[in-house]
Protein backbone atom coordinates (compact mmCIF):
# COMPACT_ATOMS: atom_id res chain seq x y z
CA UNK A 1 0.00 0.00 0.00
CA UNK A 2 1.53 3.81 -0.75
CA UNK A 3 2.34 6.02 1.65
CA UNK A 4 -0.65 8.24 0.11
CA UNK A 5 -3.39 6.11 0.47
CA UNK A 6 -2.03 4.71 4.34
CA UNK A 7 -2.52 8.67 4.96
CA UNK A 8 -6.21 9.03 3.34
CA UNK A 9 -7.17 5.66 5.26
CA UNK A 10 -5.92 6.97 8.49
CA UNK A 11 -8.05 9.94 8.50
CA UNK A 12 -10.97 7.94 6.97
CA UNK A 13 -12.57 6.93 10.03
CA UNK A 14 -11.30 5.58 13.76
CA UNK A 15 -11.56 1.88 12.10
CA UNK A 16 -9.29 2.39 9.04
CA UNK A 17 -6.70 4.12 11.79
CA UNK A 18 -5.78 1.00 13.04
CA UNK A 19 -5.04 -2.28 10.98
CA UNK A 20 -7.92 -4.12 10.01
CA UNK A 21 -9.06 -7.41 11.88
CA UNK A 22 -9.69 -10.97 9.81
CA UNK A 23 -12.61 -11.28 7.98
CA UNK A 24 -14.96 -14.19 8.01
CA UNK A 25 -15.15 -16.66 5.48
CA UNK A 26 -17.72 -16.99 3.31
CA UNK A 27 -19.74 -19.95 2.04
CA UNK A 28 -20.21 -21.35 -1.27
CA UNK A 29 -23.97 -19.38 -1.15
CA UNK A 30 -25.18 -17.26 1.40
CA UNK A 31 -28.83 -15.33 2.11
CA UNK A 32 -27.69 -11.60 2.55
CA UNK A 33 -29.48 -8.45 3.64
CA UNK A 34 -29.72 -5.02 2.40
CA UNK A 35 -31.19 -2.14 4.14
CA UNK A 36 -32.18 1.27 2.74
CA UNK A 37 -34.74 3.44 3.30
CA UNK A 38 -38.50 2.92 1.72
CA UNK A 39 -37.63 5.41 -1.20
CA UNK A 40 -34.59 3.92 -2.04
CA UNK A 41 -34.64 2.14 -5.44
CA UNK A 42 -31.46 0.21 -7.36
CA UNK A 43 -31.09 0.06 -10.91
CA UNK A 44 -30.06 -3.02 -12.51
CA UNK A 45 -25.96 -2.29 -12.34
CA UNK A 46 -26.21 -0.78 -9.14
CA UNK A 47 -23.74 -1.93 -6.35
CA UNK A 48 -25.37 -3.01 -2.99
CA UNK A 49 -23.97 -2.90 0.70
CA UNK A 50 -25.19 -5.90 2.02
CA UNK A 51 -24.56 -8.13 5.36
CA UNK A 52 -25.32 -11.44 6.06
CA UNK A 53 -28.65 -12.33 7.28
CA UNK A 54 -27.26 -14.66 10.10
CA UNK A 55 -24.85 -12.06 11.21
CA UNK A 56 -27.86 -8.92 11.00
CA UNK A 57 -29.49 -11.73 13.25
CA UNK A 58 -27.20 -12.46 15.89
CA UNK A 59 -26.56 -8.59 16.12
CA UNK A 60 -30.21 -8.07 16.65
CA UNK A 61 -30.23 -10.92 19.23
CA UNK A 62 -26.81 -9.11 21.27
CA UNK A 63 -28.04 -5.80 20.86
CA UNK A 64 -31.42 -5.02 20.44
CA UNK A 65 -34.20 -4.16 18.32
CA UNK A 66 -33.98 -0.14 18.04
CA UNK A 67 -34.00 0.78 14.26
CA UNK A 68 -31.71 4.07 15.16
CA UNK A 69 -28.85 1.36 17.20
CA UNK A 70 -29.45 -0.69 14.26
CA UNK A 71 -28.56 1.86 11.63
CA UNK A 72 -25.40 2.94 13.71
CA UNK A 73 -24.46 -1.27 13.64
CA UNK A 74 -24.77 -1.01 10.20
CA UNK A 75 -22.50 2.51 9.99
CA UNK A 76 -25.52 4.25 8.08
CA UNK A 77 -25.79 6.80 10.70
CA UNK A 78 -23.62 8.65 12.95
CA UNK A 79 -22.52 8.07 16.39
CA UNK A 80 -24.12 11.50 17.55
CA UNK A 81 -27.52 11.28 15.63
CA UNK A 82 -29.80 13.28 17.79
CA UNK A 83 -33.14 12.37 15.84
CA UNK A 84 -34.55 9.33 16.22
CA UNK A 85 -34.47 7.03 13.55
CA UNK A 86 -37.44 7.02 10.48
CA UNK A 87 -39.66 3.99 10.68
CA UNK A 88 -39.33 3.99 6.53
CA UNK A 89 -36.67 1.84 6.71
CA UNK A 90 -36.95 -1.71 4.58
CA UNK A 91 -34.59 -4.97 4.41
CA UNK A 92 -34.84 -7.00 1.06
CA UNK A 93 -33.15 -10.54 1.93
CA UNK A 94 -31.52 -12.49 -1.54
CA UNK A 95 -29.79 -15.95 -1.81
CA UNK A 96 -26.56 -14.98 -3.62
CA UNK A 97 -23.25 -17.27 -4.52
CA UNK A 98 -20.04 -15.35 -3.51
CA UNK A 99 -18.75 -15.56 -6.36
CA UNK A 100 -21.18 -12.96 -7.02
CA UNK A 101 -19.90 -10.88 -4.69
CA UNK A 102 -16.70 -8.76 -3.73
CA UNK A 103 -15.16 -7.30 -0.09
CA UNK A 104 -14.81 -3.51 -0.04
CA UNK A 105 -11.48 -3.82 1.68
CA UNK A 106 -8.23 -1.98 0.78
CA UNK A 107 -5.94 -4.39 2.80
CA UNK A 108 -4.85 -6.40 -0.13
CA UNK A 109 -5.04 -6.18 -3.81
CA UNK A 110 -8.31 -5.75 -6.30
CA UNK A 111 -9.66 -9.63 -7.51
CA UNK A 112 -7.08 -10.93 -4.01
CA UNK A 113 -9.42 -13.63 -2.40
CA UNK A 114 -10.07 -12.77 1.45
CA UNK A 115 -12.05 -15.59 3.04
CA UNK A 116 -13.53 -17.00 0.00
CA UNK A 117 -14.61 -13.82 -1.76
CA UNK A 118 -12.45 -11.42 -4.16
CA UNK A 119 -11.44 -7.99 -3.20
CA UNK A 120 -13.50 -5.10 -5.29
CA UNK A 121 -11.79 -3.01 -7.68
CA UNK A 122 -11.74 0.62 -7.28
CA UNK A 123 -14.58 1.65 -8.32
CA UNK A 124 -16.58 -0.77 -6.41
CA UNK A 125 -14.59 -0.55 -3.43
CA UNK A 126 -15.21 3.09 -1.72
CA UNK A 127 -17.80 4.61 0.49
CA UNK A 128 -21.08 4.23 -0.70
CA UNK A 129 -23.96 6.34 0.39
CA UNK A 130 -25.33 5.77 3.54
CA UNK A 131 -22.82 3.84 4.68
CA UNK A 132 -20.48 6.79 4.55
CA UNK A 133 -20.17 7.13 8.48
CA UNK A 134 -19.57 3.61 9.44
CA UNK A 135 -16.71 2.40 6.02
CA UNK A 136 -13.63 0.87 8.07
CA UNK A 137 -11.64 0.21 4.24
CA UNK A 138 -11.69 -3.60 6.17
CA UNK A 139 -14.70 -5.17 4.38
CA UNK A 140 -16.26 -4.89 7.57
CA UNK A 141 -18.54 -1.62 9.45
CA UNK A 142 -17.68 0.75 12.22
CA UNK A 143 -20.38 0.62 14.58
CA UNK A 144 -20.99 4.28 14.74
CA UNK A 145 -22.77 3.90 17.74
CA UNK A 146 -19.85 1.30 20.26
CA UNK A 147 -17.07 3.04 18.06
CA UNK A 148 -16.18 -0.89 17.40
CA UNK A 149 -15.93 -3.13 14.78
CA UNK A 150 -19.29 -3.84 13.00
CA UNK A 151 -20.74 -6.89 10.59
CA UNK A 152 -18.77 -8.22 7.69
CA UNK A 153 -19.84 -6.38 4.39
CA UNK A 154 -19.84 -7.35 0.94
CA UNK A 155 -21.24 -5.45 -2.21
CA UNK A 156 -23.19 -6.92 -5.22
CA UNK A 157 -24.89 -5.91 -8.28
CA UNK A 158 -28.67 -5.50 -8.13
CA UNK A 159 -29.01 -7.83 -11.55
CA UNK A 160 -26.98 -10.41 -9.29
CA UNK A 161 -28.65 -10.19 -5.97
CA UNK A 162 -31.41 -10.55 -7.47
CA UNK A 163 -30.94 -14.04 -9.78
CA UNK A 164 -33.03 -16.11 -7.64
CA UNK A 165 -35.25 -13.58 -6.18
CA UNK A 166 -35.47 -11.25 -3.21
CA UNK A 167 -37.84 -10.61 -0.76
CA UNK A 168 -38.77 -7.20 0.77
CA UNK A 169 -39.96 -6.21 4.48
CA UNK A 170 -40.31 -3.05 6.65
CA UNK A 171 -37.10 -3.32 8.61
CA UNK A 172 -39.49 -3.25 11.47
CA UNK A 173 -41.09 -6.47 10.64
CA UNK A 174 -37.60 -7.62 10.10
CA UNK A 175 -36.73 -6.99 14.03
CA UNK A 176 -39.78 -8.48 14.97
CA UNK A 177 -38.39 -11.88 13.72
CA UNK A 178 -40.01 -12.29 10.53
Amino acid sequence: MNLLLALALAGSSPASAQACQQVADAPEALQVAWVSRLSDRAGREEVLEVVRVADLRQWIRDNGTDVGRLLQGLGMAPRNASRKADKDWKVTVFDVRSEWMCRPTQAGEPGENLGGIEICDEKDGGRLRPHRWGYSACGYTLDTGASTRGLDVYRVTWSAASAYGFCVMPLERFLGGA
